[in-house]
C-alpha cells in the first residue's frame, strides 16, 4: 500500500512544507494538496513542494468546476507538470455543496458535471481544441500548450453512482476523509467490480483514500486529536461513509442538534473512521487500513505541527 501525507489546507504553509520535507526524507510515496473555498488553495503549495523535493508525487485534492474554468485548471496542472515531469496528480470533484453554495454553484447535474470535467482535463491536457459547453462552462476552439507528462487525474466520490462513474471514466478514485474502515473495504469491491465490467485493468486504476490520523501516547489520547474534527462532519454523512456504525436514530438526534456528534464518537468508533495510533500500534493501524484493498493511505495527521516530522518518521518505518 503506497504512504502519503495530506494537507486540509485550513493550517499554515511552512509546517506544511517542513512536513514534506521530512516525509521524502522518510520513503514516503507522496503528499496531496487540499484546497478549501476561503482557506488556502492547492495549486500554489503543490508547486511550492514540487520545487523543494524531487522524488515525491504531488497531488491537487478538490479542484471543483464552480471554482475555476476547468481550461484555466488545465492550465495550472500542465504548468505543475512542467515544473516536474510525471510527479503530478489531481483529484477533482464537485467540491462541498456549502463551499460551492458561496459562489451561487450547486451539485445539481453532479454526475454529468464530473464525468465532463475528467472528459474535457484530459483532451486540455492532450493538446486538442475543445468547443461546446461542458462541466458547466462554455468552450470555444480553447487549447492550452501541453505538458511533456499529462497529469493523472482521479475522481473524488463518496456515494454509490460518483463510485461507478469514477470506475468508468477516470485514472482512479479519491475517498472521503471520515470513512469507516467497513465503507473503504465495500467501495474497493464495487470500483473493482465496475472496472471489470468496464473492461478496464485494476493494475492501471488507483483507489486512494484521505485518512485523518493522530498519534498519541495512548490511544484514548489519540482518538481525542480527532474528536472534535469528526463532530465537525455533518452527522447525516456518516450514514453514507459509514453505514452501522452508529444507531440511526442517535445520528438523527445528532444531526437534529438534540445531542453533540462529539458524544457518539467513542474511542471505539473514532478508531473505525481515522487511524488512531500510539508508537508502538502504528504498524497494526496501518494494517488495518491496507487490510481494505485501498491502494494508496493519504494520511492526514491531526497532531501538531512541530511533532509532524519526527511523526512522518515513525510513518516511514511502520508502513506495511
Amino acid at each position: 500500500m503506497r504512504l502519503s501525507l495530506s494537507f486540509s489546507g485550513f493550517g499554515p504553509l511552512p509546517p506544511t512544507l517542513r512536513a514534506a520535507a521530512a516525509a521524502e526524507a522518510a520513503g514516503l510515496d507522496g503528499v496531496w494538496m487540499c484546497e478549501h473555498l476561503g482557506f488556502t488553495d492547492a495549486v500554489v503549495p503543490a508547486a511550492a513542494v514540487l520545487a523543494r523535493t524531487g522524488r515525491l508525487e504531488v497531488g491537487l485534492t478538490g479542484p471543483a468546476p464552480i471554482a475555476r474554468h476547468p481550461a484555466l485548471l488545465a492550465m495550472e496542472l500542465a504548468s505543475l507538470a512542467a515544473l516536474a515531469p510525471g510527479r503530478v496528480r489531481v483529484q477533482v470533484g464537485l467540491g462541498d455543496a456549502l463551499l460551492a453554495g458561496m459562489l451561487g454553484g450547486d451539485h445539481r447535474r453532479g454526475l454529468r458535471v464530473a464525468g465532463e470535467l475528467v472528459g474535457v482535463l484530459r483532451r486540455l491536457l492532450a493538446g486538442e481544441s475543445v468547443d461546446g459547453e461542458l462541466a458547466g462552462h462554455r468552450f470555444a476552439g480553447c487549447a492550452i500548450a501541453a505538458p511533456p507528462v499529462a497529469p493523472v487525474i482521479d475522481l473524488l466520490a463518496v456515494r454509490p453512482r460518483m463510485l461507478d462513474l469514477a470506475g468508468r471514466v477516470a485514472d482512479g478514485v479519491s475517498l472521503t476523509a471520515g470513512a469507516s474502515l467497513d465503507y473503504l473495504a465495500a467501495s474497493v469491491s464495487s470500483v473493482v467490480k465496475t472496472l471489470a465490467e468496464a473492461g478496464r485493468e485494476r493494475a492501471d486504476f488507483r483507489i486512494s483514500a484521505t485518512v485523518l490520523g493522530s498519534i498519541g501516547p495512548d490511544e484514548e489520547s489519540a482518538a481525542a486529536m480527532l474528536t472534535p474534527i469528526l463532530a465537525g462532519f455533518g452527522p447525516s454523512g456518516f450514514g453514507v461513509s459509514a453505514p452501522g456504525l452508529f444507531d440511526p436514530a442517535a445520528l438523527a438526534d445528532a444531526q437534529a442538534g438534540r445531542v453533540p456528534m462529539a458524544e457518539l464518537l467513542t474511542t471505539a468508533a473514532v478508531t473505525e473512521l481515522a487511524l488512531v495510533a500510539t508508537p508502538g500500534t502504528l504498524p497494526a493501524a496501518l494494517a488495518r487500513l491496507a487490510a481494505t484493498g485501498i491502494d494508496e493511505v493519504a494520511l492526514g495527521l491531526v497532531n501538531p505541527p512541530d511533532q509532524l516530522p519526527g511523526l512522518v518518521e515513525s510513518l516511514g518505518r511502520a508502513r506495511p
